[in-house]
């Protein structure tokens, strides 16, 4: 059972004040975000007072204040840079800003208090992502390089596209699914019979159907951690139902090319984990050409990656031509059909509204 929004507030450290958290003075900051602790690092809980900070700023827009329209960037320094000043807990050291956006990521996606759309910040990334008809298909990219291309897809396939400029941001992915929403698969089929030109209802893109993601991200654990965390935020979103092609793999390169594009994962203690886990999850995929990328010598194992980069466009569109297009082609029929289904339940509305409630007024005159 999801817990309610008081006991999610207080799992966070959340509280309501009539005083603006912003404006006040150090004394009462330490009074209300006190650190714990024997040596705190700071006067003052830093994530609770972030959290509490952009808490009220969602409680004042409820309230009716107009949407904070800005980047969380502008927020950092309008809002919380000056406060943490004022409260002898601004870190030359620590990098607070990103503090400030995983801690709004956690209020978003683990305590679910609020969306990135409640305040309104401007997601800096918008420029990277198109939507289209065939809004289930999703061609996307870990680097910003790779938009050009994904354009190109989106104008020839009328599919959705995304570049991640690198670990998704929850904001960026929050926003691009609520552009997803707005898709309509009501249609005007022009082979219908002329009574039945009609539009089908406005309904809009279903959540929880097929969403095939097809991945252009480095193939070493790096890249697959930004491809699993988009991933991840899709589902948090509610788009679970995905089935993933990695379009960057050794087995779109031959031998003598993967020797020279290949280049060695960094090893050491602090990736043992998630190297691990990249090797067991690509040596899950069979992929003939992988034997190519580990090296065992006087005992010592060596993981090779391949770079996005190192396999070009036309490669990539040869692929997709195999794996996506003919699916495509599938949907559409299948898109038709659920159109006309719509159609028909709005004829039987109408048919029915008819019925229900007879026009009551008299003409003019009479």
């Amino acid at each position: 059972m999801t817990k309610s929004l008081g006991d999610r507030l207080r799992k966070a450290g959340i509280h309501h004040y009539d005083e603006l958290i912003h404006d006040q003075d150090k004394d009462w900051l330490i009074k209300n975000f006190k650190a714990e602790g024997a040596a705190p690092k700071y006067p003052v809980n830093v994530a609770r007072l972030m959290r509490n900070l952009v808490w009220q700023m969602k409680e004042r827009i409820a309230a009716g204040e107009k949407e904070f329209h800005e980047l969380i960037r502008t927020y950092w320094y309008m809002y919380v840079k000056s406060t943490l000043a004022r409260a002898g807990s601004l870190s030359k050291d620590t990098d607070q800003y990103k503090k400030l956006t995983e801690n709004i990521a956690d209020m978003v996606r683990v305590f679910q208090l609020m969306t990135y759309k409640d305040i309104g910040f401007r997601d800096e990334n918008a420029a990277n992502m198109k939507v289209g008809v065939n809004a289930n298909f999703i061609p996307f990219s870990e680097k910003l390089g790779h938009f050009g291309y994904l354009t190109e897809l989106q104008q020839q396939h009328n599919v959705s596209v995304i570049a991640l400029g690198g670990q998704p941001s929850v904001m960026n992915v929050e926003y691009f699914v609520d552009d997803l929403k707005k898709v309509k698969s009501g249609q005007v089929l022009a082979d219908r019979p002329m009574m039945l030109r009609l539009p089908a209802p406005a309904a809009k893109i279903n959540l929880r159907r097929s969403f095939y993601l097809y991945s252009i991200v480095d193939y070493d654990p790096s890249g697959w951690i930004i491809r699993d965390a988009f991933i991840k935020n899709l589902n948090h979103y509610k788009i679970k139902n995905t089935e993933v092609y990695d379009l960057i793999n050794p087995d779109m390169l031959t031998e003598e090319q993967i020797m020279l594009a290949r280049y060695p994962i960094r090893a050491g203690a602090d990736m043992e984990a998630k190297n691990k886990k990249w090797l067991a999850d690509v040596s899950a995929r069979h992929y003939k050409n992988q034997k190519h990328l580990i090296e065992e010598k006087d005992g010592k194992v060596t993981l090779y990656g391949l770079e996005a980069e190192s396999i070009s466009t036309l490669k990539l569109t040869e692929k997709l031509n195999e794996v996506m297009v003919p699916i495509i082609g599938g949907n559409e029929e299948a898109l038709k059909i659920y159109e006309m289904k719509n159609l028909n339940q709005a004829i039987k509305d109408l048919i029915m509204f008819k019925l229900t409630h007879p026009e009551t007024e008299k003409p003019h005159g009479r």
